[in-house]
């Protein structure tokens, strides 16, 4: 008797460890569900902000060719402008051709020389920034779409996620409550991917086993203060010397200053561009406004 009621005692124990082990299985489940969609959901925000990073890229990118175009044009047409009243003076000046002897025909052609050259290099940037960007709007919504088809190339932006652009800022509209201007300088954009859950997996569940990983970001073309440069007085670190020497060529020729090309009166206004985070401007959207891989 004594037996019996020892293993009847014995048996109620196992629903307790039957219990006990469901509950411990559900906990690891959920754990792991958690850690999964944790893990997920911040690599879907990480592929977002990559995939507006990219966006914009092609856009800054042309902003600041513009601005080191137009620095070197400045410092161009500084040149140009000397060499112009250099043959001027030569003519008419001081010094110049009226008091000159048979050596004035040679040294007019060669300030005629140079000032051509001069102007060929001017318009050589002429050229380099019609390329950079042709001045249309078109143009500049050409270069940022060869940048938003390279969203979801897994050399740029993580290839697990579909992305779906949901506005870009262009002319005509507003981006952040100020208008865009001419060019696309905002993008917003939703990173997108369904995955299926550790349980789903396991007990093929299918759809009904998976969550939907969502990033969205927003990035915009942020331009710095301009940077006032002086390139014929600041000093290069890497060579010691001032960016922009005078040059004195022609000094030996005529004493007066006006024949020589001088660069430290010449300013020139600069503006980088980067690419910048900023909160998503196109309002609430709906889960049907993108797709998910």
């Amino acid at each position: 008797m004594l037996k019996m009621r020892a293993r009847r005692q014995r048996g109620q124990m196992l629903p307790f460890w039957a219990l006990a082990v469901t509950c411990l299985i559900t906990l690891t489940f959920f754990l792991a569900n958690y850690a999964s969609v944790l893990t997920w959901q911040i690599r879907a925000q990480n592929a977002a902000d990559s995939a507006a990073s990219v966006g914009m890229s092609v856009q800054g990118s042309v902003f600041n060719q513009e601005s080191t175009i137009l620095y070197a044009m400045a410092v161009d047409e500084n040149r140009i402008r000397f060499l112009n009243q250099a043959i001027l003076n030569t003519i008419y000046g001081e010094g110049g051709c009226a008091n000159q002897s048979g050596a004035c025909a040679g040294d007019y052609t060669s300030l005629v020389a140079e000032f051509n050259q001069a102007v060929t290099a001017y318009q050589n940037d002429m050229q380099l920034i019609q390329r950079a960007n042709n001045f249309t709007e078109g143009g500049q919504q050409a270069d940022q779409m060869k940048a938003l088809r390279h969203i979801g190339d897994c050399t740029v932006t993580d290839c697990a996620f579909s992305y779906t652009v949901i506005n870009t800022g262009s002319s005509g509209g507003t981006c952040e409550g100020h208008s865009c201007g001419t060019a696309p300088q905002e993008i917003d954009v939703i990173a997108c991917h369904r995955v299926p859950l550790v349980a789903g997996a396991l007990f093929g569940l299918g759809a009904n086993g998976a969550f939907t990983a969502v990033g969205r970001a927003a990035a915009m073309v942020s331009p710095s203060n301009a940077e006032v440069f002086s390139p014929g007085t600041a000093v290069n670190p890497g060579t010691n010397q001032v960016y922009q020497p005078i040059e004195p060529q022609w000094a030996a020729l005529y004493p007066s200053p006006s024949y020589t090309v001088d660069y430290s009166g010449l300013q020139v206004h600069v503006n980088w561009y980067a690419v910048a985070p900023i909160a998503p401007y196109s309002g609430p959207v709906s889960s049907g406004s993108y797709t998910c891989s």
